[in-house]
């Protein structure tokens, strides 16, 4: 059964809100905990809003996702990501430790676009597009310099000018 939505857009903006504040003033002030923190209502919000089995435990899952982030940006945890890369890639490394906070926002991605494609209301896709730009939020804050190098990056270069490209020849 349908959710209540006389007050969704309400609220849902109210949500947009604080994560959106959250985010800038994380990343201003260098504070990854607090885009965390900032995106928590959202979650929990999307929780109520969702109905269906795997959308809910979904939902769910992005909330201990984001406790679990809260915990290892605290602890400022580390992990060494040598042993992993080399079981699947033969590329050098530079860096061997990286904060273990990176996971959480990877994996709030892939539960956002998961929400995202899988609900039906519209305020359940507002709640994932804000969980959404949450999670990349807290990724740039945890480690901006990573966003940087991976953006700058002549494969990821090329990929966005072809991307462009396609963009535009749609257009016309």
């Amino acid at each position: 059964m349908a959710k209540e939505y006389r007050h969704a857009p309400l609220i849902c903006g109210i949500l947009t809100f604080i994560a959106v504040v959250g985010s800038v003033a994380g990343i201003w002030k260098t504070m990854p905990i607090i885009v965390a923190v900032s995106i928590i209502p959202a979650i929990v919000y999307e929780i109520y809003r969702t109905e269906g089995v795997f959308t809910k435990m979904a939902s769910w899952l992005a909330l201990i996702v984001t406790i679990a982030a809260l915990y290892v940006i605290h602890k400022n945890i580390m992990i060494d990501i040598i042993p992993i890369i080399a079981k699947f890639i033969k590329i050098p490394v530079t860096a061997t430790l990286i904060p273990a906070g990176l996971i959480a926002p990877v994996m709030l991605v892939i539960i956002a676009v998961y929400l995202f494609r899988r609900t039906a209301g519209i305020y359940t896709r507002w709640l994932a597009v804000v969980i959404l730009i949450g999670s990349v939020a807290l990724f740039y804050c945890i480690d901006p310099q990573l966003v940087k190098n991976v953006l700058s990056a002549p494969q990821v270069q090329e990929n966005i000018k072809e991307g462009v490209k396609k963009g535009i020849r749609t257009i016309h």
